[in-house]
C-alpha cells in the first residue's frame, strides 16, 4: 500500500500548492485593483516634494508682472558696542516695486524718524543710512542656490521643509580627497556629502573665509523662505520672516534678523534688528 499513499500525499501537496497559487494570484490581483484605484483617485501619483521642485518654486517668482506696493516700517537695532548695547529706534515708509514684467523687485526705504543713544549722537547721519540700508537690504536664499549643494534636512509642520546645503567647492574638495571623481556629477551623490558636512560634528571643519560656507532654511510648498540661516568662518546671520498676503501677492509683515554693518566713523557693528511693517497698500497712489 505505499504507493497509493505516496500518490495521495502528492495529491495533497499538489492541493495545497494549488491553492496557496491561488491565493497569491488573488492577493496580486487585490493589490492591482486597489492601486488602480488609487491611481484613479490621485493618491498614488502624488509624489513628494524633492528639493528640486523646492528650490524651482523659490526661484520661480510667481507674480512676475509690475506693482507698487507701500507699507510703514518700524525699527528696532540692538547694536553690540564695546561700551555695551545700544539701541537705535526708527520709522518711516517703505516702497517695494517691479517696474517691468519680469525685472527684479527693489525697495526703496525712507526714514522719517530715528532715536539714536546720547553716545551715538555725533553719528546719526550714518546711523540713519545703516537702518535705511538694513530696511532695504534683502538676504535672499536664492543668491546662494547656484553656489550651494543643498538637501533636504528634515520635513516639518505645515508644509514647510528645513533644508541645508553647503557650498560646491568644499563639496568638491572632499570628493577629490575621498577619490570618488565618479560621482562628482552626480546631484544625489553630491546632497550626501552635504549632508554629511553639514552635520554639527563636521560643520567646524569646514568653515572657509569669504562667502558663507553653508546655508539652512525654512521654506514652504509655495517656496516662500520663512527663515534663513547663513554660516560665515566668524560667525552666523540669521532671519526669520512672517507674511502677509496683499492681492494674492505675499509681502514682509516682520524680519527678525542678526545684523552686521559698517557704520561711517564707527566699523564694523553686529547687531540684532526687529523690523515690522503696517498700513501694506498695493498699486496705491503714491503717499
Amino acid at each position: 500500500m505505499p504507493e497509493p499513499t505516496a500518490r495521495r500525499l502528492h495529491t495533497d501537496a499538489d492541493g495545497r500548492y494549488n491553492r496557496l497559487a491561488m491565493r497569491a494570484t488573488a492577493c496580486r490581483r487585490a493589490i492591482v485593483a486597489v492601486l488602480v484605484v488609487l491611481t484613479a483617485s490621485g493618491v498614488a501619483t502624488a509624489q513628494p516634494l524633492t528639493v528640486d521642485m523646492l528650490l524651482a518654486r523659490v526661484v520661480t517668482e510667481p507674480n512676475p508682472q509690475p506693482y507698487t506696493m507701500t507699507a510703514d516700517f518700524t525699527t528696532r537695532v540692538t547694536l553690540n558696542m564695546v561700551t555695551g548695547k545700544l539701541t537705535v529706534q526708527a520709522s518711516g515708509a517703505l516702497v517695494e516695486s517691479r517696474t517691468a514684467n519680469g525685472e527684479p523687485r527693489r525697495r526703496k526705504a525712507t526714514v522719517s524718524r530715528v532715536d539714536v543713544p546720547f553716545l551715538l549722537r555725533p553719528f546719526s547721519n550714518s546711523i540713519r543710512q545703516t537702518v535705511t540700508d538694513l530696511v532695504e537690504a534683502e538676504r535672499k536664499l536664492t543668491d546662494f542656490v547656484p553656489m550651494m549643494d543643498i538637501f533636504i534636512q528634515e520635513e516639518l509642520n505645515g508644509n514647510r521643509f528645513l533644508l541645508g546645503g553647503v557650498r560646491q567647492d568644499i563639496v568638491t574638495e572632499v570628493i577629490n580627497k575621498q577619490r570618488q571623481t565618479t560621482y562628482m556629477k552626480d546631484p544625489t551623490f553630491r546632497r550626501a556629502i552635504a549632508r554629511w558636512l553639514f552635520a554639527p560634528s563636521q560643520r567646524a571643519s569646514i568653515a572657509r573665509a569669504g562667502d558663507a560656507y553653508a546655508v539652512s532654511a525654512v521654506v514652504d510648498d509655495a517656496g516662500l523662505v520663512h527663515q534663513l540661516t547663513l554660516f560665515y568662518d566668524w560667525g552666523t546671520l540669521g532671519s526669520r520672516i512672517s507674511f502677509v498676503t496683499v492681492g494674492g501677492r505675499a509681502f514682509w509683515r516682520e524680519v527678525n534678523a542678526d545684523t552686521s554693518s559698517d557704520v561711517s566713523g564707527i566699523g564694523r557693528v553686529e547687531g540684532k534688528m526687529v523690523l515690522q511693517f503696517s498700513n501694506h497698500c498695493l498699486n496705491c497712489p503714491p503717499r
